[in-house]
């Protein structure tokens, strides 16, 4: 073999792994043969080697972060395991967003029974570290939730940073009109779902609530539950509520809800017998007269105070009547104007049959339902009685 075969043998040997590589030099390189001053120098384009077209790192963070950004009206995915933040937007009209709900809350398996101290101890750290890893996950949601919510107030010319709920406090009073105001028209005119109406409401629920759970979170660290659970729902976003919380919460209201409609019996037809849960009897008085905006302008103290504490607006239909005029009578106004608004878009955006399982039990449970489902029951048979429940509710209210 010659010197310059060897030579040229050698270059092109080393120049592979630099085409292997995909990297791309634009420029030539001039070798000059050293075999004598009449000997052609060799010239080797690097342009004339053939690249693959790799990705470059840079390329590909690029790439990445472009594909994880949020595309409009896509399907929200929750992830099972409570440190990952979900996406606050929704392609059903009907559903709110799926980061308004809590996150799925995975616990240790119980100790076995024949567990040494230290597997207990080291279970408890689990425990602990668990419910802190899906209270953070819970406010993250709330903050995303509600910065996301900020170009949907600005529409609904709500304050952008004083996290109001819509539908707006109004200054309706007795002697005016009992129409409510036209919120529906508002909210149709924008083109707004009930999607967007709950993620705004409660994005602005869950913010009122997010700075005292965070001071506890912060204080409390790992033993937070056992503070939560004595506190309540007050302190509490819906995003951070552990099941066991949310149980406790439920079977509170159908105490409230049944010693307000037996008071109501007793008072209005002198009766002591107990109206069932989800009767027609009870359904009556929850439509007829309870979320009625008359109602609420026209009752009488006790009435309005009995009417609150069904819909969860009270802790008890006991409340001092001085209260009603201030308090009370306005919060009940404000909650029937949102559930006629809730109501009309429940409709426009394809009924019950097009609600998901835990929105209909968050409608229900708005509409003084509660309980309608069964004693604690999260199977399908309560799902389908909480469906039939709300569908009467819509054929006894006759919404437009």
């Amino acid at each position: 073999m010659s010197a310059r075969s060897y030579l040229s043998s050698a270059l092109s040997s080393s120049l592979r792994p630099r085409c292997q590589s995909g990297r791309k030099v634009n420029c030539d390189l001039r070798i000059s043969s050293s075999f004598g001053p009449n000997q052609p120098a060799i010239f080797i384009s690097w342009k004339s080697i053939p690249t693959r077209n790799y990705a470059s790192p840079a390329n590909e963070k690029r790439s990445v972060r472009a594909s994880s950004q949020p595309v409009q009206k896509s399907d929200p995915t929750t992830s099972t395991t409570t440190t990952t933040t979900t996406t606050p937007s929704s392609t059903s009209e009907v559903n709110a967003p799926l980061s308004t709900l809590p996150v799925k809350l995975d616990v240790p398996a119980p100790a076995a029974s024949d567990a040494t101290p230290i597997d207990q101890f080291k279970r408890y750290i689990a425990l602990g570290r668990a419910y802190y890893s899906f209270y953070k996950t819970g406010l993250k949601n709330v903050y995303h939730n509600y910065k996301a919510s900020i170009p949907l107030r600005r529409s609904l010319g709500l304050p952008t940073y004083l996290p109001t709920s819509y539908p707006p406090a109004t200054q309706t009073s007795s002697s005016q009109d009992d129409k409510t105001p036209s919120f529906f028209s508002a909210a149709r005119g924008l083109g707004f779902t009930r999607a967007d109406i709950q993620l705004v409401r409660r994005a602005a629920y869950d913010v009122r609530r997010m700075i005292p759970f965070t001071l506890i979170l912060l204080i409390c660290g790992e033993t937070t539950p056992f503070i939560v659970l004595a506190l309540g729902n007050a302190v509490t976003p819906a995003t951070c509520r552990v099941p066991r919380q949310v149980e406790k919460e439920r079977e509170a209201k159908l105490k409230r809800k049944n010693a307000a409609i037996a008071a109501h019996q007793a008072a209005v037809q002198g009766s002591m017998a107990p109206v069932a849960v989800g009767s027609k009897e009870e359904l009556a008085i929850l439509v007829d007269q309870y979320a009625d905006v008359g109602f609420a302008n026209t009752a009488s103290a006790e009435e309005v105070l009995r009417a609150c504490a069904v819909f969860g607006l009270a802790k008890t239909h006991t409340r001092p009547s001085a209260l009603v005029p201030v308090v009370y009578r306005p919060r009940l106004r404000r909650w029937v104007q949102y559930l006629e608004l809730d109501d009309r878009l429940i409709k426009q955006g394809g009924g019950v049959k097009a609600m998901s399982a835990d929105e209909v039990r968050i409608a229900v449970e708005e509409r003084g339902g509660v309980g309608a489902g069964g004693d604690g029951r999260n199977d399908w048979k309560a799902e389908m009685e909480e469906r039939k429940w709300l569908e009467k509710w819509f054929e006894r209210r006759r919404v437009d």
